[in-house]
């Protein structure tokens, strides 16, 4: 027989699903075939994409793209419907995501950290302090593995969004992926390939930080080299990941 322990995790195994389908179908409204979905991985430019499209949105006069919560995976988009995302180097991510958090949202928006949040902001004051303890042995080492996983946006890898669909390329490619480094040369090339041409030259990209959510990390201290070879090695995944969608969009 089954001992209380198998059935205690069982049962939070079968939570934490229905917790992920709850979510899902909390963020993903019912909508016609051709609408195009953005799949909205973290500190991607998420925001900027979405006052894209409310651009498109409102000249169109009804929603063609729809903007998917942070929670949404490609496996809780409609299959079959076209899609597309955003990407980001990892460095650049973690630094965003560290910040990010660390202001709680603002001035953008307010979101209080979670108690492991507030554990790690006072464990580690900068994103390069994080970085470079992240492989140090002994407690610091360990203090900085349970905050990078402590953190919304620096816990989470680019390619989780793709979770059990890593063959996504090849079996379910996007309409256009959107490097936040090249963010208007890909923007006008997703307009083109999603058929909105005829607006590509009307969308106004947000100059305005507070609007599109960017901020200015000049005044924090730069990530040192140990930080960035760390950090390289823990999102080994996402450099890869962020390798192949380049791929891709070089082959089409």
């Amino acid at each position: 027989m089954m001992g209380l322990v198998g059935k205690m995790n069982i049962r939070m195994m079968l939570g934490r699903e229905f917790l992920r389908i709850g979510r899902n179908l909390l963020h993903t409204p019912e909508f016609g075939d051709d609408v195009i979905h953005f799949l909205h991985i973290g500190k991607c430019a998420g925001t900027q994409i979405g006052n894209v499209i409310d651009q498109v949105n409102k000249s169109k006069g009804e929603s063609v793209i729809v903007k998917n919560g942070h929670d949404v995976s490609l496996m809780g988009i409609p299959r079959g419907a076209p899609y597309f995302f955003s990407i980001r180097h990892p460095l650049t991510r973690f630094v965003s995501g560290f910040y990010s958090r660390k202001r709680k949202g603002r001035p953008r928006i307010y979101s209080e950290w979670t108690s492991f949040e507030e554990y790690s902001f006072g464990e580690f004051v900068e994103a390069s302090d994080l970085a470079e303890s992240l492989f140090d042995e002994g407690m610091r080492g360990r203090q900085a593995v349970a905050a990078v996983k402590s953190i919304r946006h620096t816990a989470q890898n680019q390619f989780d969004w793709f979770c059990m669909c890593g063959a996504f390329l090849f079996v379910r490619p996007p309409l256009w992926i959107i490097r936040q480094e090249c963010f208007e040369k890909d923007l006008r090339e997703f307009m083109f390939r999603a058929g909105f041409s005829d607006l590509a030259d009307q969308v106004r990209v947000e100059k305005d930080s507070v609007r599109s959510h960017a901020n200015d990390y000049s005044g924090v201290p730069a990530l040192s080299d140990k930080a960035k070879q760390n950090l390289l090695i823990w999102y080994s995944q996402d450099v890869q990941f962020y390798r192949m969608c380049e791929d891709w969009m070089e082959a089409n």
